[in-house]
């Protein structure tokens, strides 16, 4: 079978800065999978205005194969194949039918292309527009997938495909004036309709309703119940919006969560809102990347049996981190932008026992350095 490259796409973003792929991105390439294959089947049909339909067997057994991950920030090398070479002499390249399939990718990154360059096709076929719901979902902000990265070369290209690439495509035709995406919020609950299977999340963007699932009723009753003591939860799911990004309603739910009080995302997302002169007139607005950076780590390498801290805003616009154990105190100033950390540990009845470090925040070995400093003292 032949291993030449079919498409290697360009992953940006920071869950793609370790040379690796999230579970949920290849659901993506699931989907491009088929959307090469019925964009093939159109250029085939278009090609050949004599015929109603493809011929039997056109796309049989043709699928994408992960070949390779490289480097810079994570680059899927897909080839293509089918199983009709497994019984055959010839490389998938030979075979009558091929030619579709690179027209059809060409398509497909010429199509990403333009609405890039701001030429936002007026109309797409419907059937299309059902696959460009389902890829991209799974990105978050600051995330792209350049599918037209040319890994020979290693060029990058305008085919770039990002959340306001997607919502473009999605909203392109004149009778769609919503799109699904994928959501991620911290909510509050404070009803619930039994008798409608429904309930109401507190969001910063207003009150929603949601579906009411046997998988999530007990969290969902945890929380109502807790409401008073501000019991948030996490919700991942898919959500409608309206073409000026405003949800109208949550269809799915893929997991809920009941937080911590002190957990970390869900604070990191509170600071995140601050802006300048937050405090008394004056103070900083944190720095955004900084912060998604500093999660993404802390959620990677602080260990599980630790104590969560309590983290607060600095007026330079960097935060601080505390714990304490009856007379024992951590305190560690981060700074955002290098992740630098000061380490400061202080006995409130022994002013002999106390430490101060200097840490590097911005890899593992450095976390691994205050995992062990903070398990000796809390």
């Amino acid at each position: 079978m032949s291993k030449k490259v079919f498409i290697a796409p360009r992953l940006v973003g920071s869950r793609f800065e370790d040379h690796t792929l999230p579970v949920n991105i290849l659901e993506d390439f699931t989907v491009l999978e088929d959307l090469i294959i019925e964009v093939a089947k159109g250029i085939y049909i278009a090609e050949n205005p004599n015929r109603k339909r493809v011929p039997k067997g056109f796309s049989d057994g043709v699928y994408l194969k992960l070949v390779d991950i490289e480097e810079g920030s994570s680059i899927p090398k897909f080839a293509i194949a089918s199983a009709i070479v497994l019984n055959s002499a010839l490389p998938l390249e030979n075979l009558d039918n091929f030619s579709y399939f690179e027209k059809a990718k060409d398509k497909i990154i010429e199509l990403l292309e333009s609405v890039n360059d701001g030429n936002v096709p007026t109309q797409i076929d419907y059937k299309l527009l059902s696959y460009f719901s389902k890829i991209g979902k799974n990105l978050l902000d600051d995330e792209s997938i350049d599918f037209g990265y040319n890994i020979v070369t290693r060029t990058p290209s305008n085919a770039i495909l990002n959340k306001l690439t997607r919502k473009k495509i999605l909203l392109s035709s004149e009778q769609r004036t919503e799109y699904a995406d994928s959501i991620k919020l911290f909510a509050l609950i404070p009803e619930i309709d039994q008798k409608n299977n429904t309930f109401q999340i507190e969001t910063e963007f207003g009150n929603i309703k949601c579906p009411l699932t046997e998988t999530i009723k007990d969290s969902v009753f945890v929380a109502f119940n807790e409401y008073i003591n501000k019991t948030y939860v996490s919700i991942k799911g898919t959500a409608q919006y309206n073409r000026y990004d405003k949800i109208q309603e949550i269809t799915e739910i893929e997991s809920m969560d009941i937080l911590d009080p002190l957990d970390i995302s869900l604070r990191i997302n509170n600071l995140s809102k601050l802006k300048d002169n937050w405090h008394e007139g004056y103070g900083k607005a944190l720095n955004i990347i900084g912060l998604n950076r500093f999660e993404h780590l802390f959620n990677s390498y602080f260990e599980n049996k630790l104590p969560l801290p309590a983290i607060f805003p600095k007026v330079d616009g960097n935060i601080q981190l505390e714990w304490k154990n009856e007379n024992k105190n951590i305190v560690i100033e981060i700074n955002l932008d290098s992740l630098k950390s000061e380490y400061f540990y202080y006995n409130d009845f022994d002013d002999s026992d106390e430490k101060e470090e200097i840490i590097e925040l911005s890899d593992k070995k450095g976390w691994i350095e205050l995992n062990n400093l903070i398990e000796t003292i809390v």
